[in-house]
């Protein structure tokens, strides 16, 4: 009896923020929500500008958080007077080596896509481009824990635009309105919410996203609790294996240039 008044104590404000809704679907972002790979994007960033001799201080690099290569790279460029397209590349190519050895899942990711995909269906909307968020899912090793994954370079525009977030409702066949997005950014957060999601997000250090509830961790054990309540899974029509928006990964070119 007191550990299930604790319980309901502990989900009060998931009770004020959802009221009884529950998500259809979840849709995570990728960089700094699922994988600890936000780290290794700012120092690709450090590492492309000042090799054009930019000065990469905190106030630029605020600026670039939660954008894709396809806008960073222009504005490298520009502080630099170079090639938007060459610094785009650039920025690919070296964050792609980064992620391939080193990309790691931030804590409590994997456990928490395991919670969610056993009861609701599941999507990724990174703006990332394809070949890299391949990449980085692959590092996590959530196995087929997504029916769906949207990248960047499937959509006409990145976060903070909603796209991503429509693209992976669009195919999973729901209404935005019934899907729940995890986001880490500001723009991230910005482009669910403009999608018509409702949103929870756990913050990177120093981004203040605007946000239904927010919480520190995957791991914070309200979070968990609220999943456990959502019941068995009712899939919305879309097969359980992974998929990509442009279609399987066999069938696709590597992702360049917009990221």
């Amino acid at each position: 009896m007191h550990r299930e008044l604790n319980r309901r104590a502990e989900l009060s404000e998931f009770r004020r923020a959802f009221g009884r809704w529950k998500p259809r679907c979840v849709v995570f972002d990728c960089d700094g929500l699922l994988m600890d790979t936000e780290s290794l994007w700012i120092l690709t960033q450090r590492s492309v500008s000042e090799s054009h001799g930019v000065l990469f201080d905190a106030e630029f690099q605020r600026n670039l958080v939660g954008l894709p290569a396809s806008r960073i790279g222009p504005l490298i460029a520009a502080r630099a007077g170079s090639d938007p397209g060459l610094v785009i590349d650039q920025l690919l190519r070296v964050n792609m080596t980064m992620v391939a050895q080193s990309a790691a899942p931030m804590p409590g990711a994997r456990g928490f896509v395991a919670a969610a995909s056993s009861r609701v269906a599941t999507a990724v909307a990174s703006n990332s481009a394809r070949r890299i968020l391949d990449a980085s899912l692959l590092r996590g090793d959530f196995g087929a824990g997504f029916n769906i994954t949207v990248s960047a370079d499937e959509v006409a525009h990145p976060k903070p635009a909603p796209d991503v977030y429509l693209a992976a409702a669009d195919a999973l066949h729901l209404d935005p309105k019934d899907c729940l997005a995890l986001e880490d950014s500001e723009a991230g957060a910005a482009s669910a919410r403009s999608a018509g999601m409702k949103v929870i997000a756990i913050p990177t250090p120093g981004q203040q996203p605007c946000a239904h509830l927010t919480r520190d961790s995957l791991e914070a054990s309200d979070l968990l609790n609220w999943v456990e309540e959502w019941g068995p899974r009712t899939a919305p029509g879309q097969s359980s294996k992974r998929a990509r928006v442009g279609g399987s990964a066999a069938e696709q070119p590597n992702a360049k240039g917009i990221g």
